[in-house]
């Protein structure tokens, strides 16, 4: 508020427009500079998911397990987010105009910011351009792709036990005389940044987790490496996999489905609610929004998973059906064409429609 006070006192705006999340700036900006707001959110601050978690004491990477076990600590902690939460919503109201990235971040918002008016979803951009060139045929059967930065809230954890299972899976499926495929023994590649130390012992921890399942032969860790190393591990693996709780929205799931991987996701935030809109469940076709095109084509776009079990199965199902290339390439063709709803274009085009329909510069 502070640092916005400054900016709005030296150069007053007519449109001031946020993307960063500060809320509170709009108080300054709109009762003090008399500005109207707009605001492109693409994470709550606060969300009832998060006071969900601290009423129900769960531990979380946001609510830490010395405050989930004590009872007089959560207490305090839960009145502390129930007021930050009312004043959040009460500053975000004053936004003349509101965009978010996701469904997800769309109902959280509107359950927090109660005057806001209408909550347009504007999904953000994704360069889909650079790899919708990518084959999608000929992949490295078995080879999984983990992109995202170390942070805790990424669950690389569950990756590494989800994998540890899969290993169990085929070794049970190649020591079964009843298959007559043999199953190449699957890689898990973790690629992402290290931003600091703190990042860098996680990717330690992670790497001992590997070793006491002894699947470390199996995993690689590559680390800091430019966007080109990335492309190159996109054409060439075979599956995707994100197991983020609750992402806002999930570009590293987009660019997976871009680049021809079949994806799994978590079951739930924007990949749930956006991204892979028809959910691949291997022959039990349980979720309600799963659909057919005109040729009876199955349209589904990758996978959704909540638990070890499920991801590893998924896992496994992935790898036995690759022998089946045409239903492969065909969830492949889906992803991609998919993914095409987020790309640049598509994100300018929605921004400036918003943005100049509404009632920021009448």
């Amino acid at each position: 508020m502070q640092l916005a006070y400054h900016a709005l006192t030296t150069l007053p705006p007519h449109v001031y427009i946020d993307t960063t999340g500060c809320a509170f700036t709009f108080l300054v900006a709109r009762i003090l500079a008399g500005c109207k707001v707009a605001t492109y959110v693409h994470y709550p601050t606060i969300s009832t998911d998060m006071l969900s978690m601290v009423w129900d004491r769960r531990p979380s990477y946001n609510n830490n397990i010395q405050i989930s076990n004590n009872i007089l600590v959560t207490c305090i902690k839960l009145v502390y987010y129930t007021i930050f939460a009312m004043l959040y919503g009460i500053v975000g109201s004053l936004a003349n105009l509101t965009m978010v990235n996701s469904t997800w971040t769309k109902n959280h918002i509107s359950s927090l910011w109660k005057l806001a008016g209408k909550i347009h979803v504007v999904y953000p951009p994704v360069d889909t351009k650079s790899l919708k060139d990518m084959p999608l045929t000929g992949r490295e059967n078995g080879m999984i792709l983990s992109i995202g930065q170390f942070r805790p809230e990424k669950d690389h954890v569950m990756q590494l036990h989800s994998f540890a299972k899969l290993i169990e899976l085929v070794k049970e499926h190649n020591d079964n005389d009843k298959f007559k495929q043999t199953l190449t023994t699957p890689t898990l590649v973790l690629i992402g940044s290290c931003r600091n130390e703190d990042d860098q012992q996680r990717v330690d921890e992670l790497q001992k987790l590997a070793r006491e399942l002894n699947i470390q032969d199996n995993v690689k860790f590559v680390l800091n490496e430019p966007y080109s190393t990335l492309k190159e591990y996109f054409s060439k693996a075979s599956i995707g996999i994100h197991t983020m709780w609750n992402e806002h929205f999930g570009i590293g799931v987009v660019e997976m489905m871009a680049a021809g991987l079949v994806t799994i996701a978590h079951n739930s935030g924007g990949p749930e609610s956006d991204i892979i809109l028809y959910p691949y469940t291997f022959g039990s076709w349980t979720d309600i929004r799963h659909g057919v095109d005109s040729n009876n084509q199955d349209t589904s776009t990758g996978c959704l998973a909540s638990s070890v079990d499920e991801y590893a199965d998924f896992l496994y199902k992935t790898i036995v059906r690759e022998g089946n290339s045409e239903k492969i390439t065909h969830i492949r063709k889906n992803g991609r064409q998919s993914a095409e709803r987020f790309s640049d274009e598509v994100f300018m085009e929605s921004f400036k429609d918003t943005v100049f329909s509404s009632s920021l510069f009448k």
